[in-house]
């Protein structure tokens, strides 16, 4: 059996409603990947119901799978600490992506990216390690927050 589709995508949203069903919709990263999408509904009449099989995997920040929380209580989930939960709100923000061009950075264009900025320049795999990895705190308070808070301050 020959994968119709196969690639990453990130979750944009779900609804549910007693006229349209359940729907969950997915971002593509490359509008490359809509062309085996494309020669489906053309096959049935410019519409879209072709039936498919799906087996999604969720990937965290460190490119890895991110294990099922199924049978699993909350207190046994890994948690990011203070700096963690601060680097996941900026990347957020439309004003840190800004600020990440006005030093230097790459041009930001989703919260995605901002967290790959910020694990390139502390030099780390996931933005939980910034709670338990003193050197990538060292380096996030010193390169990113103090830098940041007073563009904040200077900026409101």
């Amino acid at each position: 059996m020959t994968p119709t589709f196969a690639g990453e995508m990130q979750l944009a949203g779900w609804s549910e409603s007693h006229t349209s069903g359940c729907k969950v919709t997915f971002w593509l990263s490359s509008p490359d990947d809509l062309e085996a999408f494309r020669a489906l509904t053309v096959r049935k009449g410019n519409t879209a119901g072709h039936r498919f099989m799906a087996a999604l995997v969720e990937i965290g920040d460190d490119e890895q799978p991110v294990q099922s929380d199924i049978g699993k209580t909350i207190s046994e989930k890994p948690k990011g600490g203070q700096l963690a939960r601060l680097a996941g709100i900026w990347c957020n923000e439309l004003k840190f992506w800004r600020w990440i061009d006005a030093v230097g950075g790459p041009e930001i264009d989703n919260d995605m990216q901002a967290a790959e900025w910020i694990r390139q320049v502390c030099l780390i795999s996931s933005r939980v390690e910034l709670d338990y990895n003193e050197a990538a705190a060292k380096c996030f308070q010193e390169n990113i927050r103090q830098p940041y808070m007073a563009y904040l301050r200077a900026n409101p």
